[in-house]
């Protein structure tokens, strides 16, 4: 497929099987590629890829975190800051999986990994029980080198998505083999746990490095071919499970954006790359209804992307940038009017730590006190003192019982989330992902794709045409149907 024919694709949406509830798709199927890409000018292919991620990102959390950004350094983010740039390209992205309007995260992602719908908790394995080669698989058969960084464990959905095919995404044992085999050059996040001596062993000659020090001192040893271990793969396991949300962090841990321009300047001396960067926790503070947090993770993005854009610097040429989300997730807003908006949102600052930090340390507490101390805990990491009703509030949802019209948002941490409304002026709609459309922004060779209303597996499309990849190769065993799996494996 050239451009021109991408261009010209159109994305209406049709109404489809009422009797039977199926969900509404495009018009047009997403068309697989030619055996053979027509060749344009080498000036207008992408050479790399840097496909940017901040999971679980609804606009009113962009929204958010750019409010915060103009406030502490008197202009827009860097994300927003784009959107006035010359060649820079945005759209609107559907998010629906193959089975459900509000998508989960490997469904998500697998749309830009494989480039078809996916049901839910699949990883690029498609209703039928299809296998589809996922995206950086695909970038190894032109010799390209391929990484992932991410501040949630590795095997997590989205990074997996760009990288696996199991039928489950809890499966995390077969994930971390998968990406040990499929022989990544750089993958940098948590997940220790799931890759234990015996797993590296079998696969030697990486570069193994557990904190910030080691990142910063590193050597950048050459890169092998893909498919390759070692000649300076490497894999930057910062912490046993997810890295420690932002505001929880101690200085042993890098940034996403050390990570990021790490991971750049070990694939930078290859034949081209394709690199995953993911802000994960953003999601995870959205599900915790934790605005302090959220705002912290979409800041530590958005400086991820400071640097990259500072890398490509203004004559970018080779290097197709996309940022967006998989879907959103909470919808939060600053909901309070005029001057008392702005004062409680300032009080944000206040909080020094997130809502991870609470549990964990009411986890200390024996299970009697727990309702008591809650509060407590809360003020300790808020610096706000709760009233009466807001201790009540939060003492039930700790002990389990329902405090909210929507049950689903009786959770401690949305009832928690609640309260702090009042003090700071951001509210939620709940605690889980939702079906609204998100944003997608885009530059470099291959942007001029993005149309103003996307589905999300055009992304996969986007990254195939601009890097002119001739049709995919099937990795061994992946011609094989695959059941789908059933209950939760968390291995």
């Amino acid at each position: 497929m050239n451009r021109r024919d991408f261009l010209r694709s159109s994305s209406t949406l049709v109404a489809a099987g009422a009797a039977t509830g199926s969900l509404v798709r495009p018009a047009r199927a997403v068309q697989p590629l030619a055996p053979s890409v027509p060749q344009l000018d080498p000036a207008a292919e992408a050479k790399n890829v840097i496909f940017m991620v901040a999971d679980g990102m609804s606009i009113g959390a962009l929204t958010l975190a750019d409010l915060v950004h103009r406030q502490r350094y008197g202009k827009p983010c860097n994300w927003v800051s784009l959107w006035n740039r010359p060649g820079v390209r945005r759209g609107t992205m559907t998010t629906y999986s193959a089975d459900a309007w509000v998508t989960d995260s490997a469904a998500g992602g697998s749309a830009w990994g494989c480039g078809a719908h996916i049901n839910n908790g699949a990883l690029n394995i498609t209703p039928e029980g299809e296998q589809k080669v996922p995206i950086l698989m695909h970038a190894q058969q032109t010799g390209r080198a391929t990484g992932v960084v991410t501040t949630t464990r590795v095997t997590h959905a989205t990074p997996a998505s760009f990288v696996v095919n199991v039928p489950k995404r809890d499966m995390s044992k077969a994930i971390a083999q998968q990406m040990m085999e499929r022989g990544l050059h750089v993958v940098m996040g948590g997940g220790a746990k799931h890759f234990p001596k015996e797993l590296l062993e079998k696969h030697p000659g990486r570069q193994v490095i557990t904190t910030r020090e080691d990142l910063v001192n590193v050597p950048k040893a050459a890169f092998g071919m893909p498919g390759q271990t070692g000649n300076g793969t490497m894999m930057g396991l910062f912490a046993d499970d997810h890295i420690p949300m932002v505001l929880d962090r101690t200085p042993a841990v890098p940034t996403l954006g050390e990570m990021t321009t790490s991971a750049i300047a070990r694939l930078g001396g290859t034949r081209g790359y394709v690199l995953q960067v993911e802000g994960g926790r953003v999601d995870h503070a959205a599900h915790n209804n934790d605005a302090a947090s959220l705002i912290a993770e979409m800041l530590e993005f958005d400086a991820a992307i400071g640097e990259v854009v500072k890398h490509l610097g203004e004559g970018n040429r080779d290097t197709l940038l996309v940022l967006t989300t998989d879907h959103a997730n909470a919808n939060p807003g600053l909901t309070i009017y005029g001057k008392p908006g702005r004062d409680a949102f300032a009080r944000l600052g206040n909080i020094k730590h997130s809502f991870d930090w609470v549990w964990e340390e009411l986890a200390k507490r024996p299970g009697d006190t727990k309702p008591t101390a809650v509060a407590e805990i809360v003020e300790a990491a808020t610096g706000f003192q709760l009233d009466k009703t807001e201790r009540a509030l939060l003492a039930a949802a700790v002990s389990g019982r329902r405090t909210a019209a929507f049950s689903q948002a009786s959770t401690w941490t949305s009832v928690l989330g609640g309260i702090l409304a009042d003090h700071v002026g951001v509210a939620f709609t709940g605690p889980n992902h939702t079906s609204d459309m998100v944003e997608v922004t885009a530059m470099g060779p291959g942007s001029e794709l993005v149309q103003p209303m996307l589905d999300n597996v055009d992304l996969h499309r986007v990254m195939v045409s601009a890097m002119q990849l001739p049709a995919a190769k099937l990795l061994p065993g992946m011609e094989k149907r695959v059941e789908p799996a059933s209950g939760v494996i968390d291995d």
